[in-house]
């Protein structure tokens, strides 16, 4: 699989070779392709979430969780390297980097108001687009990672109570470098309309053997956590945008975005 993602990425690379003299080439310009979709887990796009859990992990510190909001903020950003545009050809091709961070906290707990977890992560990305003359389907892409990373860290309060008052706690320290292949339909871009998208994606570890995570002899109190047997997550992603129509405007988009996945939970 790693041979087959390593070529797909070299195919990708050549498009600026194929596609001629009539192409137009931009370094550090933003492509706007294949961003993620607002519903994706590692999403660029900076937000703020407000929501209410009806479940959290058994070994949270408090037991009234479900009396009150809690929070989770996105903060992140794309970083632009090189970008190709063939007009004649309708191709778009990008090589960027993208960097971010996602923060669940419960922030209406009256005493510390705890961070429960926060989430990195970063990598490289290469992408590629086709324009298409049809009214229903007006582009197809291509999104590549050759290479990213994600690691994880709970909040002390979360962490120090498991490990006090919890005798079955074990913390694992969720650190890993992946790959990534995705194919868009509809790929919103530039696009100033109403637009359904999809999204179907694959990624898998580089070093399954690794796992998705590193334990430390004091945080699992010695007790063995092997690593997980997965190596691997699919998804599939469902974006509607909407500027024409009731409460909305080119200027403010409505936009709805899902998101079915076989990520793996650790706890």
């Amino acid at each position: 699989m790693k041979k087959v993602v390593l070529c797909t990425f070299l195919l990708a690379l050549s498009i600026p070779v194929l596609t001629g003299q009539e192409s137009e080439h931009y370094f550090f310009k933003d492509s706007h392709m294949l961003k993620p979709f607002l519903s994706e887990i590692r999403s660029t796009a900076n937000k703020l979430e407000i929501a209410k859990l009806n479940k959290l992990d058994e070994n949270y510190y408090l037991s009234d969780y479900s009396n009150r909001p809690f929070m989770e903020v996105h903060l992140g950003t794309e970083l632009p390297i090189y970008y190709l545009a063939n007009r004649p050809k309708d191709i778009k091709f990008s090589i960027s980097g993208f960097i971010g961070n996602i923060l669940l906290i419960d922030m209406f707990e009256e005493t510390t108001a705890p961070v429960i977890n926060t989430d990195y992560f970063f990598g490289l990305k290469a992408a590629a687009l086709k324009y298409i003359d049809n009214p229903y389907i007006r582009n197809i892409g291509l999104k590549l990672v050759p290479i990213f990373h994600e690691s994880t860290h709970i909040g002390d309060e979360f962490s120090i109570h498991g490990y006090n008052d919890l005798p079955w706690f074990r913390r694992v320290n969720v650190s890993y470098e992946a790959w990534e292949i995705a194919a868009v339909l509809n790929d919103p871009d530039t696009i100033k309309s109403n637009l359904f998208s999809a999204k179907v994606g694959f990624h898998g570890l580089w070093n399954p053997a690794k796992g998705y995570y590193t334990t430390d002899s004091l945080e699992t109190k010695g007790v063995l956590a092997p690593p997980a047997q997965k190596n691997y997550e699919y998804y599939l992603q469902l974006n509607m945008q909407r500027t024409k129509g009731f409460l909305c405007s080119e200027k403010w988009m409505n936009v709805v975005s899902v998101e079915a996945n076989n990520r793996l939970k650790f706890s």
